[in-house]
């Protein structure tokens, strides 16, 4: 059986070119099972696509036996100022008793349970993305200190950036606000994870980016207190 100790179920909105990050988070015994609505571009009209399809793939990993459910895509919270996706995950949760959330839900809740109040936000998004993202954090309680982006076209753009870019794009945030408290990265399509560890430990403050903040929702959701070392200070918070 795979995930005998339990699954996690994933919505992307993006075809996922590379699975592996969410297994160097979640510990032995713990399965992954994705659902990819086929955006192919970062524009309102791929979106209004994605919407439209993304309850019945998370009906779909509900059926296939997830555990927890999450709702891929920032940009689709942040476009609809957070009424559309994440309306659909409450409704879904009750409906199902599954419990469901946004993958931006996860990164806030995550940023929040590390005391992270004033943040520097590092993207890979173009403008009228980052405004929407800034917008959405704002709302959420948080203040947006600092903004680097690498103002990326569209999702194929994104998979393609070198690992070094967000570590370098952080450091340069925190060169231009030094009284930051804490980091997010969002986007699974660019390489990430990696830099976590690094920037922790240089910076002294805690990183949150989108598949860490999403597999630790997921594996608290699932009653699972460890993950696999190296990913930063939210998984003490199992």
């Amino acid at each position: 059986m795979r995930g005998p100790r339990g699954q996690i179920g994933a919505v992307t909105p993006t075809y996922l070119d590379e699975a592996g990050d969410w297994f160097k988070v979640v510990p032995e015994g713990v399965n992954v099972i994705f659902a990819t609505l086929g955006v192919e571009d970062h524009t309102p009209q791929e979106f209004h696509k994605a919407q439209e399809v993304v309850e019945r793939a998370a009906r779909g990993l509900v059926k296939a036996g997830a555990g927890a459910v999450i709702l891929g895509g920032s940009p689709l919270v942040a476009s609809d100022k957070g009424v559309g996706t994440s309306g659909l995950a409450r409704d879904l949760e009750t409906e199902t008793g599954v419990p469901v959330t946004t993958g931006q839900e996860a990164a806030e809740l995550a940023l929040r349970v590390l005391g992270v109040k004033k943040l520097l936000l590092v993207t890979p998004y173009r403008e009228s993305l980052n405004d929407g993202m800034k917008r959405r954090l704002e709302k959420s309680g948080f203040e947006v200190l600092c903004l680097k982006t690498t103002l990326s076209p569209g999702p194929r753009e994104m998979a393609q950036l070198p690992p070094e870019l967000p570590l370098s794009l952080a450091k340069e945030a925190f060169r231009a606000r030094p009284d930051a408290d804490g980091i997010y990265i969002p986007n699974p399509k660019w390489q990430t994870l990696q830099a976590i560890a690094p920037l922790e430990a240089d910076l002294k403050i805690p990183v949150v980016t989108t598949v860490q903040a999403s597999a630790w929702w997921g594996l608290k959701m699932l009653k699972i207190k460890e993950a696999r070392p190296g990913n930063g200070k939210l998984m003490e918070h199992l």
